[in-house]
């Protein structure tokens, strides 16, 4: 390619393509980088959103859905046994063991002891379940931030490649008007210039 093809726009685009070799990479290297990371976030807003619905549309189904899994613990068992006893021993002290008012105190006393083992165990199972859905939280947010952070770098990458091709065109602007200028103080001392082109063709 002649240096008066150059000039009038010719592709002469080398240090722009030289840089696009490098620039065309970021977006394969930042997908490869962050795609792990928006991907879990993805995934993980959606389940957090799901259990969020569930909780709010019925609290009630929610919270038995949680205690499906309750059985009575080993401390709940133990300490059964040991108020049968001892109501067991008040009653008979009392002359009452065996009768309705006796089986009632044990009823009373035992399903006290129940409820309060239920309890302890959804304390348990809201623990937990709160804790995982930090977690969850907590990689929905990562993928968030990943998330903006390849789009910054993707559009930075744009940018800079946009900068390049407006540099290139301006700079092949600027040589159509210096050779202009040349040939017109060749023609006619830099008078009417372009005009005096535009006659000749």
């Amino acid at each position: 390619m002649s240096w008066l093809s150059k000039l009038f726009g010719g592709h002469d685009n080398s240090a722009m393509d030289a840089a696009n070799q490098y620039l065309n990479q970021i977006s394969g290297v930042a997908h490869q980088g962050y795609d792990p990371y928006v991907n879990q976030g993805r995934e993980a807003s959606g389940r957090t959103q799901q259990t969020y619905e569930e909780l709010m549309k019925d609290p009630t189904a929610f919270i038995n859905k949680l205690m499906e899994g309750y059985k009575p613990s080993e401390g709940y068992n133990y300490q059964k046994e040991l108020l049968q006893r001892e109501l067991g021993n008040t009653a008979a002290a009392g002359g009452f063991a065996g009768t309705a008012l006796d089986q009632e105190n044990q009823g009373t006393a035992i399903q006290k002891l129940l409820s309060g083992d239920m309890q302890q165990f959804l304390n348990n199972i809201l623990g937990v379940f709160n804790t995982g859905l930090k977690g969850e939280e907590g990689i929905a947010g990562r993928g968030y931030n990943a998330t903006q952070q390849l789009t910054d770098t993707l559009g930075n990458s744009l940018n800079q490649q946009g900068g390049l091709a407006f540099q290139n065109q301006q700079q092949q602007n600027q040589n159509r008007s210096d050779l202009f200028k040349i040939f017109g103080q060749m023609l006619g001392g830099g008078v009417n210039a372009a005009g005096k082109i535009t006659g000749i063709i």
